[in-house]
Order: C-alpha cells, then sequence, then structure tokens
C-alpha cells in the first residue's frame, strides 16, 4: 500500500510541474460524433416483438475530459405472457483514443434524472489544464448500478453489452423495462489531445441472451382410456393429446398451455428461477378430422354466462390458442369462442360443379361430441376473402348469407316459431295426426342451397346425417308471469309464451339485459320434437328431407355475442342481421331471435334477415392438417 502512494505521489508531480498537460485539453475538443442514434429498434425474441426505444445522448460540442451525460432507454415487450432472456447492447464505433466508461441502472417506472456539468479552467507550469466535473440529479433514485464497462477506443463496428441477461415478461398491451445509462469520457492520467475532432456513433438494441429460465418438471401425467387413470410419464406426448389446464398447474403463479409451433410446453408468467410444473395431459378424440382441429390447442373449460368478450383473453391472431370445452347430447364438444381467425374452412362448389364451380368457406363453430364437425356457412370464393379484416365481415353484406328472407310468411300464431310446423300447434312434424308439416319459409331457402350447392358432397359421404338442429320450442311461462292463461294452452294458437332460449338468455322475465341467466346448452335431442334431424337420421324427429338448419342462439352466446349489447370481438359478427333457429316469445307476433349486424344477439317480429346455413361433416372425412385454419390456408375436406 505505501509502495501504491509513492507511486501517485510522483505522478501528480509529474502533472503539476513536468511542464506537459496530461489528462487535459489546450483549447477546445470540437467533433462531429453523433453517439448512439435516436431510433427506435425492434427484435424478434422468442414468440414476442422487442422494441428499444432511445439514445445514448452524448454532448460533444466544447467536451472536456470528466464530462458525463445520462441516456434514458426503454425496453417492450409485446406477447403473450412469455419469459424472455436477452441483453442489451450497443453497437457501433468509437473513434476516440479512449475508453468511454458506462454505468446502468434499471429501474420500474420513469424518472427524472439530468447530467450537469461545470468547465474548469486551470493556469498550471507548462500549459492550461481545462475538465469538466458533473453531477447526476436524484441519481440515489436509480439504486445499485446493474452493470458497468466501457466502450473500447479506437473500435469499428463492435458489440459491447451495456446489460447481460435480463429477463422480461411480455403482454398483449407491451410489458415495459427502464434504463438508465450514464456514459463517462474519463479524465486521465494521460495526454487526450488525440481524441480532439473524434467522436462515436452506434445504436442501442437488444439480442438473445444464453441463460435459460430455471424451470423444473416435477410430474408429466397421460390419461390412460383403458384404465381411466392419469398414468405417470418420462415424456410430453406429441400428437393425439392436449394439456389438461385445469389439472396442471405451476409454481410462481406461471401458466403452462400448448405451443404448437415449437410442439411443446409453453410456461407463461415465467419467473427467471424457482418455477416447478405439474403436467397432465388428455387424449384429444378419436376421428382424424377432430385430431387435426384440435392438435396443439389448449382446451379450456367453458365458462357460464359469458358476460364480456375482452382482447387479450379471447383474440386469437391467426395462431391456434384456446378453444373451449362443454357437453352436448353427445359427449365432449369443443366450440370456438372470440375473434378467431383459423377456423376457416374449404368444402363443397357452387352449382355442385367439382370442374368450374366457386370454393365454398364455412368457419368451424364447434366439434359435436360425436367427432363430426359443425360448420356455418362465410361465402363463396373471393367474395369471403374480401369480407375478412380482423376475423370480421366488411363492406357487401350479403356474402356471408345465401340470401334474406322472413323466418316464417305469418307471425301471428305459436306455430310460426316452428322451423316446421303443423297449423295451430307450435310442435308439429311428419306423421303427427296425420298430417304433414309444413317447412319454415327459412327452411326452404335452406333446401334450395343444400340441393343446388352441397348434393355432390353429400353422396360423397361427407356430410353427417345424424347431428340436429335444435328449435327448441319448448314453453317456460311458469317461469314468468302467467298472462292469465291455462297452462295447456300455453304454445298453442295465439296463447302468449316464452320459448326455452329465452329463459336462458332473459331470466325472471326481463327482456333487456344479461342478468343471472340459467346456463346455455348444446344438449337437444330430448326436447319434445325440436331437434330437427334428417328424415334418415338414428335420433332426433327425423324430418328434415336435406340434413340443413340454422344457428342456436344459445351456439352464438358460447361463440361470444351477447344478448341486447354490440361485440365485435367474435368472428360470427358479420356486420348484417341474420336468423338464428331459437323462438324468444310470442305475444302479438312471434318474435324470433337474430344476429344483429353489430354482434349482439336480438328478437324481432315479422321481418327479413339473412340465412346462414349450418351443416355437419363427419367424423370420418378426411381433412387436410398441417395448414393455419385461416382464410387463406384453410382446412380442406377431401374425399377418398
Amino acid at each position: 500500500m505505501k509502495k501504491n502512494k509513492r507511486l501517485l505521489i510522483l505522478v501528480g508531480m509529474l502533472l503539476v510541474f513536468g511542464g506537459f498537460t496530461f489528462a487535459y485539453f489546450v483549447g477546445r475538443m470540437l467533433t462531429d460524433g453523433s453517439g448512439a442514434t435516436t431510433t427506435v429498434t425492434t427484435a424478434e425474441l422468442k414468440n414476442s416483438k422487442v422494441t428499444v426505444e432511445g439514445t445514448l445522448e452524448f454532448d460533444y460540442k466544447d467536451m472536456l475530459p470528466g464530462h458525463k451525460d445520462v441516456s434514458g432507454i426503454i425496453v417492450t415487450a409485446t406477447g403473450n405472457n412469455e419469459l424472455i432472456p436477452y441483453n442489451l447492447v450497443w453497437k457501433g464505433s468509437n473513434n476516440l483514443n479512449t475508453d468511454l466508461k458506462f454505468t446502468v441502472y434499471k429501474v420500474s417506472e420513469p424518472l427524472e434524472i439530468k447530467s450537469s456539468c461545470n468547465q474548469i479552467k486551470k493556469n498550471v507550469s507548462g500549459g492550461i489544464m481545462m475538465y469538466e466535473e458533473c453531477e447526476i440529479s436524484n441519481i440515489t433514485s436509480l439504486g445499485e448500478a446493474i452493470s458497468e464497462g466501457t466502450i473500447p477506443k479506437n473500435s469499428t463496428g463492435t458489440t459491447v453489452t451495456l446489460a447481460p441477461n435480463e429477463f422480461i415478461t411480455s403482454t398483449s398491451t407491451g410489458a415495459k423495462a427502464y434504463y438508465y445509462v450514464i456514459v463517462e469520457y474519463p479524465n486521465l492520467d494521460e495526454n487526450q489531445k488525440l481524441d480532439m475532432g473524434q467522436g462515436f456513433e452506434g445504436e442501442v438494441t437488444v439480442e438473445p441472451s444464453n441463460i435459460e429460465p430455471d424451470i423444473n418438471i416435477l410430474a408429466i401425467n397421460v390419461y390412460n382410456e383403458e384404465t381411466g387413470k392419469y398414468e405417470e410419464s418420462k415424456t410430453i406426448p406429441q400428437e393425439g393429446y392436449t394439456i389438461n389446464s385445469e389439472k396442471s398447474h405451476c409454481s410462481n403463479g406461471a401458466t403452462p398451455s400448448w405451443d404448437i409451433k415449437n410442439k411443446g410446453v409453453l410456461v407463461t408468467n415465467l419467473k427467471p428461477v424457482g418455477t416447478e410444473c405439474y403436467l397432465f395431459f388428455d387424449e384429444l378424440c378419436n376421428s382424424n378430422a377432430c385430431k387435426i382441429i384440435l392438435e396443439g390447442r389448449n382446451i379450456v373449460e367453458g365458462e357460464n354466462g359469458f358476460e364480456t368478450i375482452d382482447d387479450e383473453e379471447h383474440l386469437n391472431e391467426n395462431t391456434k390458442t384456446i378453444m373451449y370445452k362443454d357437453e352436448d347430447d353427445f359427449g365432449d364438444t369443443y366450440y370456438f369462442r372470440g375473434k378467431v381467425k383459423d377456423n376457416w374452412v374449404q368444402f363443397g362448389k357452387t352449382g355442385n360443379d367439382s370442374e368450374s364451380g366457386t370454393n365454398i368457406y364455412w368457419r368451424i363453430v364447434r366439434i359435436n361430441g360425436d367427432g363430426s364437425i359443425r360448420l356455418i356457412y362465410a361465402g363463396t370464393g373471393n367474395s369471403a376473402k374480401n369480407l375478412t379484416t380482423d376475423g370480421e365481415y366488411t363492406g357487401n353484406k350479403t356474402y356471408s348469407q345465401i340470401t334474406t328472407s322472413m323466418f316464417n310468411l305469418d307471425h301471428r300464431d305459436n306455430k310460426d316459431a316452428g322451423f316446421q310446423f303443423i297449423s295451430g300447434d307450435a310442435h308439429g312434424f311428419n306423421g303427427k295426426n296425420g298430417q304433414t308439416a309444413t317447412d319454415s319459409t327459412a327452411l326452404t331457402q335452406l333446401n334450395n342451397f343444400f340441393k343446388n350447392n352441397l348434393i355432390d358432397e353429400w353422396e360423397n359421404g361427407n356430410i353427417d346425417i345424424n347431428n340436429g338442429f335444435c328449435n327448441d320450442r319448448r314453453n317456460t311461462n311458469s317461469e314468468y308471469t302467467k298472462w292469465g292463461e291455462e297452462e295447456d294452452k300455453w304454445g298453442i294458437g295465439d296463447t302468449a309464451t316464452y320459448y326455452g332460449a329465452n329463459l336462458r338468455l332473459h331470466p325472471g322475465g326481463v327482456i333487456a339485459g344479461i342478468g343471472n341467466r340459467t346456463k346455455q346448452t348444446f344438449k337437444c335431442k330430448d326436447i319434445y320434437n325440436d331437434y330437427f334431424t334428417y328424415k334418415e337420421s338414428i335420433i332426433g324427429n327425423k324430418s328434415l328431407q336435406y340434413p340443413i338448419g340454422l344457428l342456436s342462439v344459445d351456439e352464438a352466446v358460447y361463440a361470444g355475442a351477447l344478448a341486447g349489447k354490440d361485440n365485435s370481438y367474435y368472428y360470427l359478427k358479420s356486420n348484417t342481421n341474420y336468423w338464428t333457429m331459437s323462438p324468444s316469445n310470442k305475444n302479438s307476433y312471434v318474435s324470433m331471435y337474430y344476429i344483429g349486424s353489430d354482434g349482439g344477439i336480438y328478437s324481432i317480429n315479422p321481418s327479413e334477415q339473412g340465412i346462414r346455413p349450418v351443416i355437419n361433416i363427419k367424423a370420418s372425412s378426411l381433412i387436410i392438417g398441417g395448414v393455419e385454419g385461416t382464410y387463406g390456408d384453410p382446412y380442406i375436406v377431401v374425399t377418398e
């Protein structure tokens, strides 16, 4: 220690009395350097977008040794709660003959941090000593530095890591990290005249870090259909299974799901260290079509009575993410919900013409419990494409429907709530009381469409005949004010009547609003005569000439529709009104539910609304896999 002290004294003596100007300039330092450029740089790290805003500000004009500047840098990560390791780096050239020093701080919010410098001039033996003394305001609020180092002298095309091994968790709105970098042009014990007229320039950006978060998979459990139990596995299943989001769980608040792009488990809300996970996997389904559509998706148990759709949770931006699960008459049904873009299917040709007909496009509503696929009409050829912007329909209203018509020409009798009906009775079907039921106006339009466009596909064996379409004309007057009528008259003639869907949408007879409604349902086959099926089906009323129908209002709610409220955040909104198959009530007229141009659910008296056909394709149908399911890369049903 004493030896070092003597050396410092000797150096100091040389500086003061030796007649040289070490560590100082004679005159001013005038340079053309620009520092790190003011820019926004963008990088794709993992599955997220990371942007960097900021400048390593450095005021060269009149700069002297000892000068310091402080710069604010913002890193923003946009994505799906993905933990991203990265390095904050500077790339550029330092033409000075002196290393620049830097010190990096990290904070959770922007602060007021400034640098102020005073220039000092001293006359000494043999010359003039000029340098700067600088202070950084509010520097204590920055806490401890996370990194420090140098930007090397006389370097070109250099990458310097300002902050190594940083982590940020991306969010849909953009998570932010704030850095403050203090750059110093040091006052050295040597002649720095060679730096006059020089400078440094470059940009600040991010690069992937080699460090990985600490995550430990403690157990992998795969469901065995034969034993009915979960059995421990050493590997994550790659095909035919989906992660069970209800049973799977991680510590530290992390959430496991399936990453279809990388064929593996994606853990969101991950912390850098200490995360432990237990994973459970269920078999998807048995049919080819079902497996292809469900592959890699995160299956979530359906929530009852959705009241809002928020972008962050339900908006599927061209990626296969979530499908919801509930029960229908056949078992587990998997349905799309929200503003999805990856449920497009190309199936059939206009005019039953495989050579010159135009492709018909559909959207998948759900995978039925028996593995068949439920589709709703979405237009033909480029007409469908031209209508899609962020999954919605725009422009010409008629592209999303085959025509417009009244549901029935008359709406003054309960029978007019029927998809088919017998005079005087809301319930009607072939053979009842020796009478033949009359097709509704809407059904007549659907039959014409099927006959003119889908007969070939039906004959090819691709269209399912056992799944039906729910009219649900059960009266629910007992749940409402009885209007002074006797129970045996409900649903008959002009008796005021409420129907089943009304109770599920508007509890307690309240016609407007949501309230504590009863649960929507996919089940219908046990409803008296209201499960409309093809005449050769094994279930239902077997009254349809062709296996075609309309959407139920319950299916619309499961997809994202809200009663009496507009909603743009789901794929069934089409900028036009179109019928569902569900009646609401009979008062002065029979009111049927329809989807409004704003996406809301409404009921209406006699009027013309759009017709959007619904069909089911067989579970055994061959669907081309390895596609995105978007309009430009749809699922395609092919014939063996």
